[in-house]
């Protein structure tokens, strides 16, 4: 086949369209799949502890200057970070920019940017001990991380690595599940591997398995001291000192929680430190090593009163200098007990034990209306499923009903063609009787014969199928009758004899000439001159088309040439 030139251009270009529209649709694809490491990248290469806003603002303006209006949300909730590290403490311009990109993320309808922007703010509410304002916000996140899969939320590892402490905190067991959840999405050898597991750690110490406990801080340390994690080291020396002090090893668990804080005051992490030295006095106190406790405590307290959200280590810290004084001053004591009142009354309102037990209550309430939620689903599909099932075998009976009075009706019919029938062949069988003299009432009769054949094994075949007792009786007289009908050896002789009587000549004829004709053949011949079809002839006799057809070959074979002349003469009229 030729093309033209017209053609060819065609062609031509349909097929650069279709390669530049895969291409691009396999960029798309492409860009849309690189989004979400791209969007981890930015979040990461930010995650420092810069105070200086104005060069943030510098560093991320290509976010807010960028045609993707999700890398405005990015802006909103990296500005914010960078805003909390500059004040150190709750301030309005974090609020404000945390709300805007959650906003936005809800705008965007964008699932995976609504979860990490909740988790992003209630990050922020749990370094300052917003417990109470956070609680709901994280249960709204985790809900909101059910609904997509896993691996496709942003920074997975450190979603349920949050989720776990956050449950830690208010003492519930889902703790470690998250944490173990943050493992599948964590990479084996890091720091922040060593941060999961060292949490695992602390979820066992507290519920008292310290062999579990152990192994997960030996694994932490490991992988600590691998990744050159120093201050990660030092806190899991001072979580082993804690399960040696449970065990009785009074000795070790206080060098333990000493080389904690050794390491903290090195790297200068004054949180950590603080954390260890209140351990470190608790057990001094217990061992009654008071004047060691003392020093340890003047440390710790300086620490605590730096921050407002160091206020509930600082309660500690009051109420261990009390015991220490153990009444001995009265003016020092009183000094001590107003501060803890004020400190006990700020924490009414952020991360004391009353809010803490506030929150636990709010997540076991919650949990509660979701398994409740679930239950009353359960309980509402399976209502529907028995209505459904009820509906079915309603449908059922009333089909059943309807379909054995339709075959009721139609065996009822049978029955009454089937009396006709007999009735017929009894009126046929007795004018057969009186008119024995006339060959064509015969040949009329034995058309008839057919017919009624023809009828009555269609009938036959319509109730094979049936099953009952009646529609098996139906069948029998069905059989019964058509048997009446087909040429039995007394009807053939009766039969015979009045062909023989009308048509004398033509019978002695073929006696005389064709004496290869056999008495089967005869029937076929005698049929045939009464003008029968093959298929006639096959329902009177009760044999198939095929039998007469081969009765007629056999025969045609017998008589050679001689078979086209007896054949002219039954033709003959």
């Amino acid at each position: 086949m030729i093309f033209s030139a017209k053609k060819i251009r065609f062609f031509f270009v349909l097929f650069v369209f279709v390669f530049f529209t895969k291409l691009q649709s396999q960029k798309l694809y492409s860009s849309s799949t690189d989004l979400k490491t791209q969007i981890e990248s930015i979040i990461l290469k930010e995650n420092n502890q810069n105070r200086d806003t104005l060069e943030l603002k510098k560093r991320l303006n290509f976010l807010k200057e960028s045609s993707n209006k999700k890398f405005h949300i990015l802006y909103d909730a990296l500005l914010a970070n960078g805003y909390s590290v500059f004040f150190d403490k709750t301030n309005p311009k974090s609020e404000y920019h945390y709300l805007q990109s959650i906003q936005k993320a809800k705008k965007s309808k964008d699932l995976n940017l609504i979860i990490w922007t909740q988790l992003n703010y209630s990050k922020y509410l749990y370094f300052y001990c917003q417990i109470d304002e956070l609680i709901p916000i994280v249960l709204k996140t985790m809900e909101d991380s059910n609904q997509i899969d896993a691996s496709e939320i942003i920074l997975p590892a450190e979603t349920f690595k949050f989720f776990g402490w956050i449950m830690f905190t208010i003492e519930d067991d889902s703790a470690i599940d998250f944490l173990k959840k943050s493992m599948q999405y964590t990479k084996e050898t890091s720091s922040e591997s060593a941060s999961v597991l060292n949490a695992i750690g602390n979820c066992y110490f507290r519920k008292k398995d310290f062999v579990n406990a152990m192994r997960y801080f030996d694994k932490a340390e490991a992988i600590a001291l691998k990744t050159g994690d120093s201050i990660r080291y030092a806190k899991v020396l001072g979580d082993k000192g804690l399960v040696y002090n449970q065990k009785g090893d009074i000795d070790t668990a206080v060098n333990l929680l000493k080389q904690d804080i050794a390491y903290s005051q090195k790297f200068k992490n004054e949180k950590n430190e603080m954390y260890a030295s209140i351990l470190l006095a608790k057990i001094f106190l217990k061992s009654n090593n008071k004047k060691q406790a003392e020093e340890i405590l003047e440390r710790a307290g300086k620490i605590a009163g730096t921050k407002s959200y160091y206020r509930s280590s600082l309660k500690e810290v009051i109420e261990l200098k009390l015991m220490l004084l153990d009444g001995n001053d009265a003016q020092k004591e009183l000094i001590l007990r107003r501060q803890l009142k004020q400190i006990e009354e700020f924490l009414l309102q952020t991360n004391g034990n009353t809010v803490l037990k506030r929150s636990n209550w709010l997540i076991q309430k919650r949990k509660f209306e979701i398994e409740n939620k679930k239950i009353l689903s359960e309980l509402e599909k399976g209502e529907r499923i028995r209505n459904i099932n009820l509906l079915i075998l309603i449908l059922t009976i009333l089909l059943s009903a309807a379909v054995y009075s339709f075959l009721t009706q139609r065996l009822d019919k049978k029955k009454l063609k089937m009396e006709q029938y007999e009735n017929d062949r009894l009126i046929f069988e007795e004018k057969l009787k009186d008119a024995t003299d006339d060959i064509d009432f015969y040949a009329e009769n034995l058309q008839n014969k057919d017919k009624q054949i023809l009828i009555l094994e269609e009938k036959l075949e319509e109730i094979k199928s049936f099953a009952s007792k009646n529609s098996e009786n139906e069948k029998n007289k069905l059989q019964e009758l058509l048997s009446s009908h087909i040429m039995t050896d007394e009807n053939w002789s009766a039969f015979k004899k009045e062909f023989i009587n009308q048509y004398s000549d033509f019978y002695h004829t073929i006696i005389e000439n064709f004496p290869e004709v056999k008495e089967s053949n005869l029937k076929i011949i005698m049929l045939e001159k009464l003008n029968l079809n093959y298929y006639e002839m096959s329902n009177l006799l009760g044999v198939t088309v095929d039998a007469v057809k081969k009765n007629k070959q056999r025969l045609k074979k017998k008589l050679g040439d001689k078979y086209d002349l007896l054949f002219e003469m039954v033709d003959y009229k």
